[in-house]
């Protein structure tokens, strides 16, 4: 949901839980989360995916994400799976993570920033995506319609004389009203697609115990 020159994501956080959990050598002895681009067979159902670090996971039988609406189509996820040497992996769940893309807003624009949670980030290994970990205080609105969204935005790009650039980014988010009694999870991708080796990411958060300023290099 495009918002104010913002690209902004209504905060969509999906469980993704294994019952019934055996220690030792058991069902879920092997079982692996990894930040992946997922593919979709047919709407709904996810039949392979690539990790961060380049590997292919294929499904069988295919995972059901019903987020997953287009067919033949890529998709941003955190996928729980069993490992199976010399055969199919087991997809044990899936959960959407959200892509973040940014840009800079004029002086007209209204910028929430509102404090949340920053838990970690870091650059994935393939570097197409900068992965945040962070968390939101919630809790149920009388306005069923309320929904707090979060986005990315970018402040400035500072070009060296040395040739590297300096991409400084801000993590916003708008609570909207939403009670704050407890703290859920989850996860954003930001792409970094169009950012090449020599810039370095400055990423600024607002939480609860002030501003966070993480660096990260793109080589």
């Amino acid at each position: 949901m495009k918002h104010l020159g913002l690209a902004l994501m209504t905060l969509l956080f999906a469980a993704c839980t294994a019952d019934n959990y055996d220690t030792g050598d058991g069902k879920y002895s092997y079982l692996r989360a990894d930040f992946v681009e997922a593919h979709t067979v047919a709407s709904g159902k996810i039949d392979y995916a690539i990790t961060d670090d380049g590997d292919s996971v294929s499904l069988n039988p295919v995972v059901s994400a019903s987020w997953a609406t287009k067919r033949d189509s890529i998709y941003r996820a955190l996928l729980y799976y069993n490992k199976v040497e010399n055969s199919s992996d087991e997809a044990v769940g899936i959960s959407r993570v959200p892509v973040l893309s940014y840009r800079q807003v004029t002086d007209k624009d209204t910028i929430h920033t509102d404090p949340l949670v920053f838990e970690s980030a870091w650059i994935s290994r393939n570097k197409k995506y900068l992965n945040i970990g962070f968390a939101i205080k919630t809790g149920k609105s009388d306005d069923t319609g309320t929904k707090q969204t979060i986005g990315m935005m970018c402040d400035s790009v500072v070009t060296n004389a040395d040739g590297t650039h300096d991409l400084f980014l801000r993590m916003v988010h708008n609570q909207n009203g939403v009670p704050e009694y407890y703290t859920s999870h989850g996860f954003v991708s930001v792409s970094t697609h169009g950012i090449t080796s020599g810039y370095t990411i400055h990423l600024s958060v607002n939480t609860y115990h002030g501003m966070v300023n993480k660096i990260y290099g793109l080589k």
